[in-house]
């Protein structure tokens, strides 16, 4: 795939484009992108994904400080791959463009800048100032301006309709298995170990804490999870702890994010690594003691390890 920051190099053949954020990259944006690359095999064409950041209400100050976020650019950007995708167009979100209706801005950048053929849009996607067009009106623009353009219908989960603010929901609370039923994947929180207070490596529970560089990045909440963890290029089984860890730590006002990993025992300070989310287990707790700590550990770690092994 090839990722575009800008236009002055954006070259493709009939270009079967669509556009939107694409948050969580989901199953409904999936059965959109696979009739994407679908459609540009069939028409010999390449698929384009447009997509933008910072995220439009981040610029336009629409509640920014509440935005959260199932994916980084970062992660959308690896999932695209994943799927095929022939180019992805990252256009910088301004007020300038943002000012565009959307005639204007299939004229100046789907028509001038990318030479478009082929339009594909998701049942409700609406682009463009004040997202005010119907895709009637799109149909319209589209004749007039001599591109094809189609709609992708529906796409349901358990009967529901799918999207991305059902999945924050479910993940807001907890709900993982719903959630990656969705999702069509395992969620996934991506960060760098950084150094902790050694306290699990000394009660036999070595950690990896964890620091998520994305600000907006959703975070399920506290308590202790069955995670698969991705290290070094291989995966496995984990205990994820999220919280404030009350038993041993006093500073309130840090939330963590600390994996033990399961028949691990490398040095990966600074690396890299991806938590994959399974099952949310059970509430953090405080116990009196860190003897009781460590009698609720080697619990959780049975629990979870079979949970890891049927998954």
């Amino acid at each position: 795939m090839k990722v575009h920051s800008d236009f002055s190099r954006f070259k493709a053949r009939k270009p079967v484009i669509t556009i939107g954020m694409f948050d969580g990259v989901h199953t409904g944006h999936r059965e959109l992108l696979g009739q994407l690359t679908s459609q540009a095999k069939a028409v010999g064409g390449e698929s384009v994904v447009i997509t933008f950041w910072p995220h439009p209400r981040m610029v336009l100050k629409q509640d920014e400080d509440k935005l959260r976020f199932l994916t980084s650019p970062e992660e959308r950007t690896k999932l695209f791959s994943q799927l095929g995708i022939d180019h992805l167009v990252l256009i910088p979100f301004s007020l300038e463009l943002a000012s565009l209706t959307a005639e204007e801005f299939i004229q100046q950048i789907l028509i001038k800048q990318l030479r478009i053929y082929h339009l594909m849009v998701g049942y409700n996607h609406r682009f463009g100032k004040g997202r005010q067009h119907s895709y009637e009106e799109y149909q319209s623009f589209a004749r007039q301006y001599d591109f094809r353009i189609s709609m992708v219908e529906v796409v349901l989960t358990d009967g529901m309709q799918t999207s991305s603010t059902d999945i924050r929901k479910h993940l807001s609370i907890g709900e993982m298995e719903a959630a990656n039923k969705i999702l069509g994947y395992q969620y996934t929180v991506s960060g760098r170990v950084v150094g902790g207070q050694q306290l699990g490596r000394r009660i036999g529970y070595p950690t990896a804490n964890i620091e998520v560089e994305e600000p907006h990045k959703l975070i399920p909440p506290d308590g202790v999870y069955a995670v698969q963890v991705r290290v070094e290029g291989k995966k496995y089984g984990g205990m994820l702890n999220i919280g404030y860890r009350p038993t041993v730590n006093h500073n309130v006002d840090h939330r963590s994010l600390e994996v033990h990993i399961f028949d691990f025992n490398r040095d990966i300070y600074s690396e890299e690594i991806e938590l994959h989310f399974i099952q949310r287990v059970r509430d953090e707790q405080k116990f009196d003691n860190v003897d009781e700590l460590i009698s609720q550990l080697k619990i959780d770690e049975l629990k979870i390890r079979q949970i890891v092994d049927s998954y």
